[in-house]
């Protein structure tokens, strides 16, 4: 096995802004890499893992469950 993940689907690199809304507040972020299950979004706010979240970009609203928290940094999984 080499040192790289294997994950069931790619992940894209991008660089699309991302509106998010979540508990009555609003957040502007990046998402910064995309497959067809989840994606990684850099954006400042009180995020916790399980949180389920609203969120626009290209023209379409997605709901998502947060499954990683960094510093500045989310990940979700598209439901």
């Amino acid at each position: 096995m080499t040192g790289k993940e294997k994950r069931k689907y790619v992940r894209h690199q991008v660089s699309i802004p991302v509106d998010i809304s979540f508990q009555d507040r609003f957040y502007h972020g990046w998402v910064k890499n995309i497959s067809q299950t989840g994606a990684f979004i850099k954006v400042r706010g009180s995020f916790s893992v399980g949180q389920d979240i609203s969120f626009y970009f290209l023209r379409e609203i997605k709901i998502a469950t947060i499954v990683w928290v960094g510093q500045q940094e989310i990940a979700v999984k598209f439901r």
